[in-house]
């Protein structure tokens, strides 16, 4: 059996810069992701949300995705205003690495 790539959505470029505020990052084990996001109402191994101005990320350590800048960037860019619907014009190809994220 072949075992597929994972990859984490590539933000589009205009939301894939540094978020204007404070940014809080959690690196958690993936099953703590897992939960903390579940706990926001999202069902993945990475989420974020904006409260008063500040960016809150959790990223999994530990995930099917190595590269933790791949979450970084996508979690970041939702801080930034993005949203992804599937079959939008405004996807991005995905980055190596799944979109298990928000």
């Amino acid at each position: 059996m072949i075992a597929m790539p994972i990859y984490v959505l590539e933000p589009p470029a205009r939301y894939n810069h540094p978020y204007s505020g404070p940014v809080i990052e959690r690196v958690l084990p993936l099953h703590e992701a897992r939960a903390a996001c579940a706990r926001m109402g999202v069902r993945a191994d990475a989420c974020s949300w904006v409260i008063k101005n500040k960016c809150y990320l959790v990223i999994p350590r530990g995930g099917p995705v190595k590269d933790l800048s791949a979450y970084r960037r996508h979690e970041r860019a939702h801080c930034n205003g993005w949203t992804h619907d599937h079959g939008k014009p405004e996807q991005s190809p995905l980055s190596p690495d799944a979109e298990r994220q928000r």
